[in-house]
Formats: structure tokens, sequence, C-alpha cells
């Protein structure tokens, strides 16, 4: 044997890094500076004979399927490597669902006997990129948008901020545009409306969009065709262009815009540190690349608050927003890979590994909404949790 093949057989291999979204998924090594496969959410299901959604279950069995048959394809298709060989880190949103975190753990360490994992929150993956010890995340989804404070690694748990304001919604105003210019029976897939949003979109600044709701609205941008396979193409004209990301600032009177979401979330933080979250804001997630949405949030932050109920609460300086050194979508996924290969190589994580045989034992997973994960171990109501839980 020669000598490299020895020390590669000793030398524990790189772990992976699974960023399960809603829409897309994203998978690769620790210590990369991207994902080996930027992949839809989705697989072949033989039994219905058509792609179907990881997110689309109404069971914990269908769930626990989904998932086998998606982590098969990212194993054995996309990069080629063995389950049982490679710990894991999983990205994952601080508002993931109880029942999909127990089924992946399932999944991972039953049906595919993956040696560790670690469960990463979204948040603190993302200021991690930035290397900054005060950070604003606002993350753009494909269903929702989230706004955390991650404060010197730590989440502002109490000041998390959640709104149907991702992708889908931009691409709900642009269909319903489309038919009001091109005629109510117009109907278009989402990977259609998702491909027109991504190649004809942007975002207007704040005062050409308040013309658009004026007596007198701007000269429109230029239309499109946009050719499709059976219908031939469809014209998207400049109105819809710039008006399929209007819902993101639309207020209403729960004050529910995605201004406002970034000021609640900041409202609700220490007051020391409200001026620095302020001025390193990381704007991540697939809708975050449309062209001028930065300038125009910026904008909005500002004439806000001047405006109750911020005006009387809120004294912060400019707004500043980071590039993170990745691609919008892929940037927790980068926090992941760092979190991952900071300790120990390939060990993923160190003291906050789960192995295998810990979870055979106790069939459970940490979780920052369980007062037995969040109580101290000396705190005089301990063994009254140990008991109840």
């Amino acid at each position: 044997m020669a000598l490299y093949e020895g020390i590669a057989l000793i030398q524990e291999k790189q772990a992976v890094v699974l960023d399960l979204g809603s829409e897309y998924t994203k998978f690769g090594f620790t210590g990369e500076a991207a994902p080996r496969c930027i992949i839809r959410s989705q697989f072949w299901c033989s039994t219905e004979r058509r792609f179907k959604k990881v997110y689309e279950y109404s069971t914990p069995e269908e769930l626990y399927d989904n998932l086998v048959n998606m982590l098969h394809l990212l194993y054995f298709r996309h990069v080629l490597v063995n389950p049982k060989e490679r710990k894991v880190v999983v990205v994952e949103s601080l508002l993931t669902p109880t029942l999909f975190r127990e089924t992946l753990a399932k999944v991972l360490f039953t049906h595919y006997e993956v040696s560790g994992a670690v469960w990463a929150d979204s948040p603190r993956m993302c200021a991690m990129t930035l290397g900054a010890p005060v950070t604003l995340v606002v993350s753009l989804g494909a269903r929702e948008a989230e706004v955390a404070a991650v404060v010197h690694s730590c989440v502002v748990l109490r000041a998390v901020q959640a709104q149907p304001l991702g992708a889908a919604a931009v691409r709900a105003e642009l269909l319903h545009l489309l038919r009001q210019d091109c005629g109510p029976d117009l109907h278009l897939p989402d990977h259609v409306l998702e491909d027109i949003t991504v190649k004809t979109c942007f975002v207007s600044p704040r005062a050409r969009a308040l013309r658009w709701q004026s007596d007198s609205p701007p000269e429109p941008a230029r239309s499109v065709r946009y050719p499709l396979a059976r219908l031939g193409a469809v014209c998207v004209s400049g109105r819809a262009r710039e008006l399929a990301a209007e819902p993101l600032f639309r207020r209403d009177n729960e004050l529910a815009s995605l201004p406002d979401i970034v000021l609640q979330c900041i409202m609700q933080c220490p007051i020391d540190v409200r001026r620095a979250l302020a001025a390193n804001v990381l704007l991540t997630g697939g809708a975050a690349s449309l062209p001028g949405l930065r300038a125009r949030l910026s904008q909005e932050l500002a004439h806000l608050c001047t405006l109750p109920p911020y005006s009387s609460r809120l004294r912060l300086g400019e707004f500043k927003f980071h590039r993170a050194p990745a691609h919008d979508m892929s940037c927790a996924w980068l926090g992941g890979a760092l979190c991952g290969a900071g300790e120990a190589g390939g060990g993923a994580g160190g003291g906050r590994l789960l192995s295998r045989d810990v979870y055979c034992r106790e069939r459970r997973l940490r979780d920052w909404v369980n007062l037995l994960d969040n109580t101290p171990p000396h705190h005089p109501q301990r063994d009254h949790l140990d008991l109840t839980l």
C-alpha cells in the first residue's frame, strides 16, 4: 500500500453540509467555498409517477419516505459518497417544525447510519460568514421572510420575526399583473413564473413606487417577450416587471411589511446593540437577488424610522448592508461548511455533535423551545423537569 493511501485511510473524511430548503436544497462538503450541488427539493416518486416535493406530505410516514428518497438522490447521484463514512451538518431555520427535525434525524441515524450530526440554525451560520460580532440577518426564502438578530454568536429569540413575504408572494403578484395585461385565462406553472421573475423583474426606488400609486404614474420600463414552449410567448409589461415585488413593502394595519418586521426585530433587541444591528444588515435568500432590493429596503427603513411607532423608540443612524462571500442563496450553507470544518477537521462541530450512539439511547434532539435543553444543570427546577419531560 502506498503511503498516501494509508494516510487517507487514517484521516477522518470531510463532513457533508445539508441545507434542505422548501424549494432548493444545497449539498456539499465542509471546508469548501460552494455547494457541490444546488437542486430542487424534489425527487421522482415511482409510485405516483411524478416529481414530488420533500415538504409535500400528510403523515409522518410519508415524510420519512420523502426524506429517504431525497437523501438517496443527494448521496448516491450528486456527491457519490457513503453516508456511513461522513458526519452531517444540518443547516435549518429556527422555525423548522419539530416533526420535520425528528424525522430527518431518524432517517440519518437509522436508515443511513451516519456516525454523527450537528444541527445549526441558519441565522448564526449566515452571520459566521461575515465574522462580525453583531449582525441582523434578513432571510428572504421561498415562502416567508425571517429576521433574526445575532449578537455575539447568540440569536435574540424574543426578537425573531417572520412573515409570508418570500419568493412565493412575488410570483403571486407577478401572475396577477400578467393576467391584467394578457387576460384572466393565463395559467403559468411556478417554475415559469420563477424564471420570469429572475430574468425580467426588478425593484423600483421608493420615489418611483409612490408615483405608481398616484394619479400620474411614471413612464413604464421596456416590455419584454418571454418565450413559452406551447403558447408561443407572453408579453411581460414594464409595469409588471416593476410592481411584482411591491407586496414586500405594502403596509397594512398589522405593520407586517418587510421593513416593518426589520424595525420590530431591532426594537425587541437590547438598546445597546440597536445601532450596531442597523449598521450590519445581511440580506440573504433566493429572493434577495432581485436587482434594487437592497437600495429600496434601505430607503423604506430610513423613511419608517421617522414615523410612529418607531420614531419615539428608535434612534438609528444609517442602515448599511453587507455582501456575504457567497451567493445569496447559499450563504447559510457556507456558514455550515465553516462550522463543520472549524473543529477537528471533518469532526463537524466538536461538542455540539450528536453521535449515533447517543441518539439511539435517547431518541431526542436538542431544541431551543424545550425547557429541558435550556435550563442550566444546577437550576432548582431542573430535577422537576427531568421527571415531567
